[in-house]
């Protein structure tokens, strides 16, 4: 799985990319660096959660949550702001060591 993951052959599901990222030591991507659909999905894999349980978290639709992670609609005001908390929250769990390389 992890050699699939790194040669871009194919991405963990959340379930498993939570234990890998803690296997291998660090976040093998910025986070920051990227639109707020992209923020919310890396942070999602980081944390394990499905989008089930970040849609039930932000108070969002799952079509909604999956069309934002795309990129392919941008959230309301509301729905960013509950997303950036989450970001944030999730992100105050990570050992300042396990940042991207």
């Amino acid at each position: 799985m992890v050699t699939c993951w790194e040669l871009n052959r194919n991405q963990p599901t959340a379930k498993f990319a939570k234990e890998i990222i803690k296997f291998i030591g660090y976040i093998p991507f910025k986070v920051d660096d990227c639109s707020i659909g992209k923020q919310l999905y890396y942070t999602r894999l980081i944390t394990g959660k499905t989008q089930k349980q970040v849609a039930e978290l932000i108070d969002c639709d799952v079509s909604n949550l999956r069309h934002i992670e795309l990129d392919q609609r941008r959230p309301g005001m509301e729905t960013r702001e509950k997303i950036e908390g989450y970001i944030k929250s999730a992100c105050q769990y990570f050992k300042p060591n396990m940042v991207s390389r």
